[in-house]
């Protein structure tokens, strides 16, 4: 019996680096938290590859049966691959419309779209003289563009088609689960911060009792602890201001502060902040 996967990715063999790297972005996202799924059956990461420009046969067509949405990486390669149009066609012998996501890999829309792809109306159109005429407009699918001119371009088009392929998929808004996307993100970008930060407090103590150890030894250390004070003291005073409208990260830093006021009393330099930033 073929499993149900929610995911068939097809591509030609030349696209098949972009449709492996795809599938790995797709399987790595987790869901932000209590987020209610329209259907729970649903599972993005039941995804099923097939780039291998192998013929179609029963088990072939059995898998694209059995899959909820076809993605069809799609460059020049593609447009006339007979392999491919032979998926597509019998995919949308059971499936919507819109159970099809395109996906640019490369080339312009025009040139790697299977021509199926390619919607021609006719409309009428009223010219300057008051003349009606008829002309044929193409319309082509709304779909996902990995295509970029860097490294770095081609990550962050990676990244947001994911989760809107995602969105897709699991029958929510796109513009909903970005949104979430981002705000989680924002949240692990200042947990990171403020764990940086705090590893910054607790050098600056080192620094500190580094310093004052020289001074006591008759090193000429005086400069170094008068600037190790001001840094202890400015990062206690200021960390926990810049962030006082994120809570998750102000946890962090309240805690970090307190572990170096802490780490000073047991060394016996509790007075030395308050003595040092007085003189």
């Amino acid at each position: 019996m073929t499993d149900c996967v929610d995911l068939y990715i097809l591509s030609v063999r030349h696209d098949a680096e972009t449709a492996r790297t795809l599938a790995d972005s797709i399987r790595r996202y987790r869901l932000p938290s209590k987020l209610q799924l329209p259907d729970k059956t649903l599972d993005y990461r039941r995804i099923q590859l097939d780039c291998d420009e192998a013929p179609m046969d029963e088990e072939t067509r059995a898998q694209l049966d059995h899959s909820r949405f076809l993605l069809l990486i799609c460059s020049p390669d593609t447009r006339n691959d007979p392999g491919v149009l032979e998926r597509l066609a019998w995919f949308r012998r059971s499936h919507e419309k819109e159970e099809v996501i395109a996906v640019i890999a490369e080339g312009e829309p025009i040139d790697s779209f299977p021509e199926s792809f390619i919607e021609k109306k006719k409309v009428q159109c009223i010219l300057p003289d008051m003349t009606v005429v008829e002309r044929i407009d193409t319309i082509e699918p709304v779909a996902a563009d990995l295509r970029g001119n860097t490294p770095k371009r081609r990550r962050e088009l990676l990244r947001y088609e994911t989760v809107r392929i995602i969105a897709s998929v699991l029958g929510l808004h796109p513009d909903d689960l970005e949104q979430r996307h981002r705000t989680r993100r924002r949240q692990a970008l200042i947990a990171a911060l403020s764990v940086v930060a705090a590893a910054s407090l607790g050098a600056a103590a080192i620094f500190l009792r580094l310093g004052w150890i020289a001074r006591t030894e008759g090193n000429i250390a005086a400069e170094q602890t008068r600037l190790s004070v001001e840094i202890a003291q400015r990062t206690m005073e200021e960390l926990p201001a810049a962030f006082a409208d994120e809570p998750d990260a102000l946890l962090y830093i309240d805690e970090a502060v307190e572990n170096a006021k802490a780490d000073l009393e047991e060394l016996g330099l509790g007075d030395l902040l308050a003595g040092e930033t007085e003189s």
